[in-house]
């Protein structure tokens, strides 16, 4: 899985100019109030940075509903 990933983002990297964080840390999803916990600080994540002032407003939102998973 390791190579798979390292593959994929070294390609968006490449061919996207994708900038990728170092040292990321993966974390296994055990329930579904950690599910939701992950999600709701994805979700927030353009609001802490400022590039957006609520998170509705983030043009790249791809889910149908705000309140998944």
């Amino acid at each position: 899985m390791s190579v798979v990933i390292r593959n994929w983002k070294r390609g968006a990297a490449r061919i996207q100019g994708v900038h990728w964080q170092d040292n990321f840390f993966d974390h296994r999803i055990r329930s579904q109030a950690e599910a939701q916990e992950k999600w709701l600080y994805i979700r927030r994540n353009p609001v802490v940075k400022k590039l957006c002032a609520r998170e509705d407003d983030w043009p790249y939102w791809w889910a149908v509903d705000a309140e998944a998973p």
